[in-house]
């Protein structure tokens, strides 16, 4: 059966109801919900890091990054975020739902049908998509200070074309901000190199320009039907982003009005100088080049090449809202029960673009007193660590068994180095002990290749022998 949110000992309604799983990725996974509040229900989309990285600083700042910038962004062209909780070692993101299909899906289906997005059409949802970055590139906190916001990711696979119409931009986990947790180092690359601007590839600062290239070279792909740049490997990829060899997109495909090249060509510069100086000034350009399509073309659009994508996606959405719904994974029930700890206190209808809501999780001091605490027979029983625990006990355990070998092949490599040098220096002192070898090489001893005269010493030694024998 589906999770219910509502809090132990209280007759309260639930504030979130758990329906399952919609997607999973490699740094989170996305479940369906719906959220109960004094105006009715709505279906949401909560956001859930992966155990192993919640536990890693970075990572875990970097989510928060996306969730604190989002929560702030107020526009209709980016998707809001509605709550954010960060609890018993879970970062929990809840999104608004937006029923609709990734762009990256769109012409994905779009290309596999030997089809394209009307040009009005890609102008309507390229003009959405800078719209929502300029709002998010103007940000200023409460004294009025702009935060620097810049995506850095920017791609088709962050962008979904809702069944109104409406494109919206998501996924704000790379984000640069001046006040940002997670700071990344020089020289770190965050994002998909196809859709990233030379200078971002080389490590250098990045600004709102580099986000108006990768919007161009979204539009490219839009506009012609495929990718900007293929190459067999990273280094190959990055060599063509350099180069900077375009065509406009009216040679790439010869339905794209020519009126479209210069604002095209222009997002694309290699120079972020020679770009256009903002995300609003492009959708401007843009708009006076080509008339926007309506709304109600895009949805015929969307239908039109998608339709199998958005009945499936109804069907499983569908399936999880159903009473006979199959019951959480673990995974889920973690997620449900962290947001069901928040208490059952009445929490207020929140504001579209509400603050950042911070459950403080026990202190690690807490955590570690309790952990070495003696156990009595009786709690024994309590339930199985969590799979993460035991993942990352298990890669403890390699780590040592690793270094017992590698510390064992050291020790036997010094022992045999010792009784090389043990056996070496016996040798030598063999050596000195013996008359013939002593004087092999010497400078003042008779060659052993020469038939040189007796020596004084050997003359006086053989006397001596004489005179032992009688002789």
């Amino acid at each position: 059966m589906r999770g219910s949110m509502s809090v132990a000992g209280s007759e309260r309604p639930a504030r979130y109801e758990l329906l399952g799983e919609l997607a999973s990725g490699g740094m989170a996974t996305v479940y369906l919900g719906r959220r109960q509040s004094g105006a009715g229900a709505r279906l949401v989309a909560i956001k859930s890091m992966r155990q192993e990285l919640a536990a890693d600083e970075a990572f875990a700042a970097m989510f928060l990054d996306e969730a604190t910038l989002t929560a702030q962004i107020k526009h209709p062209n980016v998707v809001a975020t509605l709550d954010v909780v960060s609890a018993e070692g879970k970062l929990l993101i809840v999104m608004e739902y937006v029923e609709g299909v990734s762009l990256a899906k769109l012409l994905e289906l779009a290309w596999g049908r030997r089809t394209r997005v009307p040009p009005a059409v890609g102008v309507r949802i390229l003009t959405d998509v800078l719209r929502g970055l300029h709002a998010a590139h103007e940000l200023v906190d409460e004294r009025g200070r702009p935060l620097s916001v810049v995506h850095r990711d920017v791609s088709p696979q962050n962008v979904i074309v809702g069944l109104d119409g409406v494109a919206r931009i998501l996924d704000f986990g790379v984000a640069k901000a001046a006040s940002q947790r997670h700071v990344t180092e020089r020289g770190e690359i965050k994002g998909k190199l196809s859709y990233m601007p030379p200078e971002q590839q080389f490590g250098e600062p990045v600004d709102r320009r580099s986000d108006v290239y990768a919007a161009g070279v979204v539009l490219w792909e839009l506009l012609v039907g495929r990718r900007l740049f293929t190459a067999r490997d990273d280094d190959e990829l990055a060599r063509l982003v350099f180069e900077g060899r375009i065509d406009p997109p009216s040679v790439a495909a010869e339905h794209v009005p020519p009126a479209l090249d210069r604002v095209v060509l222009r997002a694309l510069a290699h120079r972020r100088e020679d770009r256009w100086w903002s995300a609003e000034q492009m959708a401007e350009e843009l708009r006076g080049a080509v008339a926007p399509a309506p709304r109600g073309d895009v949805v015929a659009t969307l239908r039109a090449i998608a339709q199998g994508e958005i009945d499936a996606r109804a069907r499983h959405v569908g399936e999880l809202d159903s009473p006979r719904a199959a019951r959480l994974e673990r995974e889920a029930q973690t997620v449900l029960e962290v947001l069901t700890s928040r208490g059952a206190e009445v929490i207020p209808e929140p504001l579209p673009f509400a603050p950042v809501t911070k459950v403080e999780s026990p202190s690690a001091r807490d955590v570690a007193r309790e952990a070495s605490r003696p156990r009595a027979p009786s709690e024994t029983s309590r339930p199985a660590e969590s799979r993460a625990s035991r993942r990352a006990k298990r890669r403890a355990a390699r780590r040592l068994r690793l270094g017992l070998v590698i510390g064992g092949i050291i020790l036997a490599i010094v022992l045999l180095m010792v009784v090389a040098l043990v056996l070496g220096l016996k040798a030598r002192e063999a050596e000195g002990a013996s008359p013939a070898l002593t004087s092999w090489g010497s400078p003042t001893a008779p060659s052993i290749f020469t038939h040189d005269a007796p020596s004084s010493a050997a003359r006086a030694g053989a006397g001596t022998l004489e005179k032992i024998s009688g002789v």
